[in-house]
C-alpha cells in the first residue's frame, strides 16, 4: 500500500513518511484497535478513550503511525486518525493540545488573538489545566477537549462520559467566580459543523455543568480541517451555541433504545418512548432483557442508549430501525427488530442514532 502524500502546512500531526493507510477490524478495548494492513492483520495503539461509535465501524480507512516496537510498547502502531466520508478525523487526543498551541500562537483561534502561551499543564486549585496564557498582564487558564462527535451540522462533545472533564468545568468556573479568567477550547476535528453543544444525551452532568458555567467561562468550540497528510488546512472557524436547543431538549424525557446480544440467538433492538429516561435506563439493564423475545443467554448483555428529546420520535425511529434491521418480531404490541451483527457495527443503524442526537435537534432553528 502507497505512504500517504507528502504536503506543505504550518502543522502537521505527524511525520508523513511513517503514515501508512489501514482499514479498522474491531477494537478490544479501548486503547487498542486491529486492523487490515497490506493484507495482513496488525494492531495499533489508539490514544483515545471515547466510543467513536460513528467513526469506528468495518472497514472504516485508519491512518497509522508506523513507531516500530521496543520493551515498552506492545504494538508497532499508533492509530492517529480515521476517514469519515470525506472528512479526516484526528482521533490522537494528545496532539489535539499540539495542535491547538499552534493555533493560539499563529493567532488562528477568534478571540485569542493576542494571547500568549505561558505555561503547559497548569495547575491552579485541585486541577491541572492545559494551558496558561497571557495578554498584557493579564492571565487566562484554558483546557483544551477533543471533538470527533459531531453530524452535518451539530458537534457535540464528551462522547462518553466524562467525570475528568465534568471536573474541570467546574474548577474553572468555580476559579473565574474568583476573578481569574478561564475557558474552554473544544477542538472539532471538523470543519462541516456550524454548531456546537455539550452531548447531554451521552453526559447530561458534563451538559449541566457546562451550562451553569456559560456566563463565567469563554467558550471556544472551533472547527478544523486536516488534510490526507495529516496537515491543518483552511481556515478554523468558531461555531454557534444554540442553548436554547439544551434547554428544549436536555432534560430527562425522550427515547431508549436497548439492545440485546442474545448470542445464538442473534442481535435485537427495540425504542421505547419515556418520560424518565434515567429511571427507565435503570430499569431496562435490570430487567436484562427478560421482555425480549430472546432475552440475553449465558455471555451475552444489554446496551441502553438514551436519545433525549422533547420531540415525538418511537414511530420514526422504528421506521429507521425496519430499514436497517435484518428481521422483526411484534411482542406485547412492541416491535422488536433483529440484526445479524451488533447494531453499532451497521451503518444504517449509527447514522439514524447520530442524526437523532445531533442534527435533528436543530430542526427549529432560524
Amino acid at each position: 500500500m502507497k505512504k500517504i502524500e507528502k504536503n506543505v502546512s504550518g502543522f502537521r500531526a505527524a511525520n508523513p513518511e511513517k503514515l501508512r493507510r489501514a482499514r479498522f477490524i474491531d477494537r478490544p478495548n479501548r486503547f487498542l484497535v486491529r486492523c487490515e494492513l497490506e493484507g495482513r492483520p496488525v494492531r495499533a495503539f489508539l490514544p483515545n478513550p471515547g466510543r467513536l461509535w460513528e467513526i469506528l465501524l468495518p472497514g472504516t480507512e485508519l491512518i497509522l503511525s508506523e513507531d516500530g516496537g521496543n520493551e515498552t510498547r506492545k504494538t508497532a502502531f499508533t492509530a492517529i486518525a480515521a476517514r469519515r466520508g470525506e472528512t479526516v478525523v484526528l482521533l490522537h487526543t494528545h496532539i489535539t493540545n499540539d495542535a491547538a498551541e499552534w493555533l493560539i500562537r499563529t493567532g488562528r483561534v477568534p478571540g485569542l488573538e493576542g494571547w500568549a502561551v505561558r505555561k503547559r499543564e497548569a495547575s491552579f486549585g485541585r486541577s491541572r489545566f492545559d494551558f496558561l496564557l497571557e495578554k498584557e498582564g493579564r492571565l487566562l487558564l484554558l483546557e483544551v477537549k477533543s471533538c470527533t462527535l459531531f453530524g452535518h451540522e451539530l458537534a457535540m462533545f464528551p462522547d462518553a462520559p466524562s467525570d475528568r472533564g465534568r471536573r474541570h468545568v467546574e474548577e474553572l468556573g468555580k476559579l473565574a467566580g474568583e476573578g481569574y479568567g478561564a475557558a474552554v477550547l473544544f477542538l472539532v476535528q471538523s470543519s462541516r459543523p456550524s454548531c456546537f453543544l455539550p452531548d447531554f444525551h451521552t453526559d447530561p452532568k458534563f451538559a449541566e455543568s457546562l451550562f451553569r458555567a456559560k456566563d463565567r467561562l469563554r467558550l471556544f468550540p472551533l472547527a478544523v480541517e486536516w488534510n490526507a497528510a495529516l496537515e491543518l488546512t483552511g481556515e478554523p472557524k468558531l461555531l454557534r451555541v444554540p442553548w436554547g436547543v439544551y434547554e428544549r431538549h436536555g432534560g430527562d424525557r425522550g427515547d431508549c433504545l436497548v439492545i440485546v446480544d442474545a448470542r445464538e440467538k442473534g442481535f435485537w433492538a427495540a425504542a421505547f418512548p419515556a418520560e424518565n429516561l434515567s429511571s427507565f435506563s435503570g430499569k431496562a439493564l435490570r430487567r436484562n432483557g427478560k421482555d425480549f423475545p430472546f432475552p440475553p443467554e449465558s455471555g451475552g448483555s444489554v446496551k441502553v442508549i438514551p436519545i433525549r428529546s422533547s420531540l415525538p420520535g418511537s414511530k420514526n425511529i422504528n421506521d429507521s430501525l425496519a430499514s436497517c434491521a435484518s428481521g422483526e418480531v411484534v411482542k406485547d404490541g412492541v416491535r422488536f427488530f433483529a440484526f445479524s451483527e451488533p447494531p453499532m457495527a451497521n451503518p444504517g443503524f449509527v447514522e439514524m442514532l447520530l442524526h437523532r442526537r445531533t442534527d435533528l435537534l436543530l430542526s427549529e432553528l432560524p
